[in-house]
């Protein structure tokens, strides 16, 4: 636009920046970073000239702006500016914060658990046992360290339901075995555990609920008292007794190794609600033999 062409209808930036409550310097950053270019800008003073529509859509865009949206969102969102769209924004935006709720909610959880229970460094027996295969039902799932108690709860809730309508009732503590990787960004974004019980028999897979063998070795075990979140403390004992053994054992990072790995829960929060009382054991699969798999049929 030429420097004398009109404007008449138009907003200079300063008039826009009072009317929508964005400051200059902001419509200057979102003109450059494609948010909101100017309807004019003249070609010989480079003044900046906006439309009455574009103050409307300004009033839409400031609400994702005081949300903290992100650039390339709102730059998004000026390509649809409607009540449709910044409403899909804001749910999208609600399902982030209440994820991050709940994950700090569960980190705040386990800091209290090791406050009112801590480490104290205490050592525990190693023992090695063959171990046979024996019929299992289970839950497949992928989880991560943050809800993995909620999701071991929904399995063993499901699978209690499940055998007692078969007029089954498990013959094992409930117990997770987990499945080595070697990719450790996997491992960032989520674990794979199979959730279950040991039967006496053989049952129907159904829905979610599938139906195996658990896998038979030698296995090494250590039986921890006390929260959850101290568990790891006892793979390096574990790796210690194995290597001792002359086992080669390959230890990815403090949680995941290259071998099965299974967690038998004695006493939890089902039992009871103090976790200085409940009793994990875990186990590692050093030598597998060839019966039994974890994730075996369906």
């Amino acid at each position: 636009m030429s420097g004398d062409a009109p404007t008449t209808g138009l907003y200079s930036i300063g008039q826009f920046s009072k009317l929508t409550g964005f400051s200059i310097k902001t419509l200057r950053h979102y003109d450059e970073e494609d948010v909101l270019k100017p309807a004019v800008v003249d070609e010989a003073s480079g003044y900046r000239y906006y439309t009455e529509t574009q103050r409307r859509h300004m009033h839409l865009l400031a609400e994702l702006h005081f949300a903290g949206f992100p650039v390339e969102q709102m730059r998004a969102f000026m390509r649809d500016p409607t009540l449709e769209h910044q409403g899909a924004l804001f749910d999208w935006k609600i399902g982030q914060l209440e994820a991050d709720i709940q994950n700090l909610t569960m980190q705040l959880r386990s800091l209290r658990r090791k406050r009112a229970h801590p480490w104290r460094g205490q050592t525990y027996e190693v023992t090695v046992e063959e171990r046979p295969s024996k019929p299992f039902v289970f839950l497949h799932s992928y989880t991560w360290m943050q809800s993995i108690e909620e999701d071991r709860q929904h399995a063993f809730e499901t699978l209690r339901t499940y055998l007692s309508g078969h007029g089954m009732e498990p013959s094992s503590p409930p117990t997770a075995f987990f499945v080595p990787t070697q990719d450790l960004r996997k491992l960032h974004k989520s674990i794979e555990m199979y959730a279950g019980f040991e039967v006496g028999g053989e049952v129907p897979a159904e829905g979610e609920v599938r139906a195996g063998w658990t896998p038979a070795g030698r296995w090494y075990a250590v039986r921890h008292a006390g929260p959850y979140e101290h568990i790891w403390h006892v793979k390096p004992m574990l790796r210690e007794r194995a290597e001792r053994d002359g086992a080669s054992v390959k230890v990815v990072n403090l949680v995941h190794g290259e071998f099965i790995a299974q967690e038998v829960y004695h006493v939890g929060p089902w039992d009871t609600p103090d976790p200085g009382r409940w009793e994990t054991e875990e186990r590692w699969l050093v030598r597998q033999d060839s019966t039994g798999s974890v994730g075996a049929g369906r």
